[in-house]
């Protein structure tokens, strides 16, 4: 057998395995590399290659080394099979901040109080376990918490050429203003951005593969100073059940979305209450919250309720990532979730082929916003289009300002039959976003809007299709 034959062999069963979030085979994406074999007395061969995956984190690569043990296991010529798994190198600009870390995460709170430093914590904890290295960056300088909720032996912060070595902790690296200074301080807006920009492209990082920044609550200028001196990959939103909390996350969803920066998550904290004595029995202590309908109606792709865990509360006082010590608890497999979760959709971003997100214009001669959704097998053909009437689509917004976030609601609304838009850009891949001529920012998701227009009696008659 010539070794284009059975390399061929090989590659044909290997092309059954698909990856899950790119949608295309593992030999088609290029994840097969240095495949060999080695002859054996019997005639037959063992074979050996590397998978090489798109993160060291992927939730997914020992049943990727399986499949493909199990598939080219099966030609009745091959004895054994050796599959190595490798993380691929993401190319990164040596003259932008922190070029040595391949992924940033954002995770954020328009208010609070809910939790967000704890979640932060413990996915960024979780990550490490998946097989990431790891860092976590606590940005809030006015009320820091990762010196409470992880606490290292050693703790005094180290300077060596100029910069800021890190703290460590279970192989997480950590900084944060309030291991290096416990008195508290009276500080404006732009010392503040001064100093954290100083924390953040000061420290020593090394190489990673993923920075946890815990950002401070809010949408002010210190929040998008950090959006803008950095290059975020992804954002995680956290809330908590109050209808409160919930009209404050509109306004993180669309503060990312000024600085092109994907919400991939979002997160319901606190969102139930399960006693030890009684695990069947939930109790929603602060009411039903509306994170997924929040989570379909913004585009965001994955969402996660986590429950009020006295133990998780007990372990973050102590200083000990409760993800650590809880492994085999709920609270542990719903923050894996969620990790999973975010490794996956960077991995989209970061490898999968941008030009199958459907393409949205003004066709300014047809008066129309054209969708066009791009046939997945190549990534380039135009497989089906839909039109949407400015007007059509202006009153299809979804948004707080339109839309009562807690009953579900039309807000009454007059949209004038010459509404434009002035700005169209992609949000992620799951949704893009509109400026239009009366003022108005609507964020919509492709899985609404760009298959199957909305028809026009889910507003015709409502308040909102009054000419205005």
């Amino acid at each position: 057998m010539c070794s284009t034959e059975w390399k061929n062999q090989i590659l044909e069963q290997l092309k059954n395995i698909v990856d899950p979030d790119l949608r295309q085979n593992i030999v088609d994406l290029g994840f097969v590399r240095n495949l060999e074999r080695i002859a054996k007395e019997d005639g037959g061969y063992d074979v050996r290659f590397t998978l090489q995956l798109t993160t060291p984190a992927c939730p997914v690569k020992e049943t990727f080394r399986q499949e493909a043990i199990d598939a080219v296991s099966s030609l009745d010529w091959v004895r054994n099979v050796q599959v190595d798994l490798q993380a691929n190198q993401v190319q990164t600009s040596g003259n932008r901040p922190l070029h040595k870390v391949k992924h940033i995460i954002a995770v954020a709170s328009c208010k609070g109080g809910v939790g967000k430093s704890t979640v932060a914590v413990n996915l960024a904890f979780t990550l490490a376990k998946l097989g990431g290295k790891v860092g976590i960056m606590d940005a809030d300088i006015y009320g820091p918490s990762l010196p409470i909720l992880v606490q290292p032996e050693d703790r005094i912060v180290q300077y060596k050429d100029g910069k800021i070595t890190p703290l460590e902790y279970q192989g997480v690296k950590l900084m944060s203003f309030g291991y290096i200074n416990t008195e508290s301080a009276i500080m404006r807006g732009p010392m503040i951005a001064n100093m954290m920009n100083q924390l953040l492209t000061e420290t020593d990082w090394g190489c990673l593969d993923y920075l946890v920044i815990d950002m401070p609550p809010g949408t002010g200028d210190i929040q998008l100073t950090i959006c803008q001196t950095i290059s975020l990959d992804a954002a995680v939103i956290v809330t908590t059940p109050q209808q409160l909390s919930f009209q404050d996350v509109i306004k993180g969803i669309y503060m990312f979305d000024k600085v092109s920066v994907p919400c991939v998550a979002l997160v319901e904290n606190m969102a139930y209450f399960e006693p030890k004595d009684m695990p069947n029995k939930r109790y929603y202590l602060f009411g039903n919250g509306k994170g997924q309908k929040i989570a379909d109606d913004y585009g965001i792709p994955f969402m996660e309720s986590l429950p009020l865990d006295p133990d998780l509360c007990r372990w973050s006082d102590s200083g000990t990532p409760a993800v650590l010590v809880m492994s085999e608890s709920k609270i542990s497999q719903l923050y894996h979730s969620l990790a999973s979760a975010v490794v996956q959709e960077i991995a989209k971003r970061a490898f999968g082929n941008r030009s199958k997100v459907p393409q949205v214009v003004f066709d300014s001669d047809k008066c129309a916003i054209v969708i066009s959704n791009i046939d997945p097998s190549d990534g380039n053909t135009i497989h089906n289009q839909v039109e949407w009437t400015p007007w059509d689509l202006r009153n299809a917004c979804r948004c707080a300002l339109c839309v009562d976030e807690w009953t579900g609601m039309e807000r009454p609304k007059h949209v004038d039959r010459n509404v434009k838009p002035l700005q169209i850009q992609s949000a992620g891949n799951y949704a893009f976003s509109v400026v239009w001529s009366d003022g108005h920012q609507s964020l919509y998701p492709f899985e609404r809007v760009a298959h199957t227009k909305v028809q026009e009696s889910a507003y015709s008659n409502t308040p909102a299709s009054t000419q205005g």
